[in-house]
């Protein structure tokens, strides 16, 4: 009967003691960075981007004359959203057949010196050859592509956990996730969130004179204490009738 007793007792400290082992597990924290990680809207919520292909079809003549006006108001522009939009290189694929590339070959010096005169590299150039069923309905043409990142907006509205037994105390799963949504949605240059844009330069015409009015004018005497100084009162303005002291 003892023995008995004492079974059931140690039974009982065995399941008290993993009870307790339970409880303590139930209350291990989370490490710092886990916590700073799911509390940031930016990481927990992050935007996703695809490639997206670009491309412009420069039609060819019959004799190889090289490109008109509108073509190469064409290629400028296209060179300069290339510039503005993408991350990797820009392709310059002209026809396979010998016809088609002896036809293409004056219109595709003019667009290598175009790209030159952009600033596009060669590193950052690549040269290829495509079939002239591959135009479409234009027939023979260059093919001018790139490929620009689109910002892919992350899924919301998810609800999984219960906010009353979040003994952490961080935020929401869905917290900051529509504010990161609509900046994926609404972003015009998805380049813009991958990395800063180049800085056009500036006016130096307006730098001067903002910079003038910062400093002041130099006096006729030598006197270059700044506009504040000019904008003092002088001595022989008229004082004040008497109705006004």
């Amino acid at each position: 009967m003892i023995t008995i007793m004492r079974t059931k007792a140690l039974a009982i400290s065995i399941a008290l003691a993993v009870v307790a082992t339970a409880g303590c597990r139930e209350h291990i924290r989370l490490d710092d960075y886990t916590a700073s990680e799911l509390g940031d809207p930016e990481k927990r919520h992050p935007i996703a981007y695809r490639g997206q292909t670009e491309a412009l079809l420069v039609e060819m003549g019959g004799k190889g004359e090289g490109l008109s006006y509108d073509q190469q108001a064409d290629v400028y522009r296209f060179v300069k959203r290339y510039r503005a939009e993408a991350n990797g290189p820009i392709t310059l694929s002209a026809p396979s057949s010998a016809g088609g590339h002896l036809a293409a070959s004056r219109s595709l010096r003019e667009i290598e010196d175009a790209l030159h005169a952009a600033g596009v590299s060669g590193r950052n150039l690549r040269m290829a050859r495509h079939s002239e069923y591959d135009s479409g309905d234009f027939g023979p043409a260059i093919k001018l592509t790139y490929t620009r990142p689109i910002a892919v907006a992350p899924e919301c509205a998810q609800w999984p956990d219960n906010l009353g037994n979040d003994r952490e105390r961080i935020h929401h799963q869905n917290y900051g996730c529509a504010a990161q949504r609509n900046l994926a949605l609404t972003v015009a240059n998805s380049r813009d969130l991958q990395r800063a844009q180049g800085v056009s330069p500036r006016s130096s015409e307006r730098r001067n004179t903002t910079w003038k009015d910062y400093i002041g004018e130099p006096q006729p005497g030598g006197d270059s204490s700044g506009s504040a100084a000019a904008a003092a009162p002088s001595s022989s303005a008229p004082s004040p009738g008497a109705g006004l002291q």
